[in-house]
């Protein structure tokens, strides 16, 4: 595990950082490999919309400096697949909740280990239901901020027989899954809940609908849904950049086959990641 704070290898971050006191930023989990980043333009394009959003904007100087750095100094120590995490809070500074006029942005980036999600990518996973809800809120829905107690919650809830659960907002609309976002097929008709009140619009989930689309493959329904809409599926799929697509086996106690459609996606995704999603 390697760590930058500030284009400093560094672990310090002070304890009057406003990401540490507030969760005030943003970050982005990019899976990396040897010579380059995997869709990292689209990461980087979430990662900017989400400062913009919460009006602490990256200037050209600073989009500059965040890409010549992870060009110059993060990609050169990848020698396999990892993770790189970055981390943008808004820094120090301001008088409680009010934030300073002028952000003095801390930047941490992380080169991490990269989990093996080959054997379920292959075998599926069973998924439940969480019990802790996802907020709505126009504002963040689609980024990624650093407020992510949901999550932990409902991590901390996930019991073991579990991979993965999904998350409900407050009037019981499917959203996502924890931490991957969720697709379905209905007579070859593909599925996915809008991200437009609450949740986060993953950069697999996107290169998904761009590939259906541009291919013509399925007609895709991306609305809202209840649980017992995604029950009456024929095949159901987790995505997420690191995971990329996940069939999914079971949720609770109701079984699904991993499906052509499914299998056909995971296929083209690989290629298209073969021929360079940067």
């Amino acid at each position: 595990m390697t760590w930058f704070v500030n284009y400093t290898s560094d672990m310090s971050i002070s304890p009057a950082d406003r990401g540490l006191a507030y969760g005030d930023g943003v970050f982005e989990t990019i899976h990396a490999k040897p010579k380059h980043f995997c869709n990292l333009s689209n990461h980087l394009a979430r990662l900017y919309l989400g400062l913009e959003r919460l009006g602490m904007a990256f200037d050209n100087n600073d989009k500059n400096r965040l890409e010549g750095f992870l060009q110059q100094r993060i990609l050169p120590l990848i020698k396999q697949d990892q993770v790189v995490k970055i981390l943008v809070s808004r820094g120090e500074g301001g008088r409680g909740y009010l934030p300073p006029e002028q952000a003095s942005h801390t930047v941490a980036i992380g080169v991490l280990d990269f989990p093996d999600y080959q054997s379920i990518q292959n075998q599926g996973v069973a998924i439940s239901v969480s019990p802790v809800p996802l907020s709505e809120n126009a504002f963040f829905a689609g980024i990624k901020h650093l407020n992510r107690l949901e999550q932990v919650l409902a991590k901390q809830h996930l019991q073991s027989d579990f991979f993965e659960a999904l998350m409900l907002n407050t009037t019981g609309k499917v959203i996502e899954a924890i931490q991957s976002n969720v697709f379905w097929f209905k007579e070859g008709q593909l599925f996915t809940p809008a991200i437009e009140q609450s949740g986060v619009k993953g950069t697999f989930r996107q290169g998904i609908l761009d590939l259906v689309t541009s291919n013509g493959l399925h007609v895709i329904n991306e609305g809202c849904y209840e649980l017992k809409d995604l029950l009456k599926a024929d095949e159901i799929f987790l995505t997420s950049s690191l995971m990329k697509i996940v069939p999914v086996i079971r949720v609770q106690q109701s079984h699904f086959a991993i499906g052509v459609n499914t299998l056909n996606l995971q296929r083209l995704m690989q290629v298209k990641e073969m021929h360079g999603i940067r």
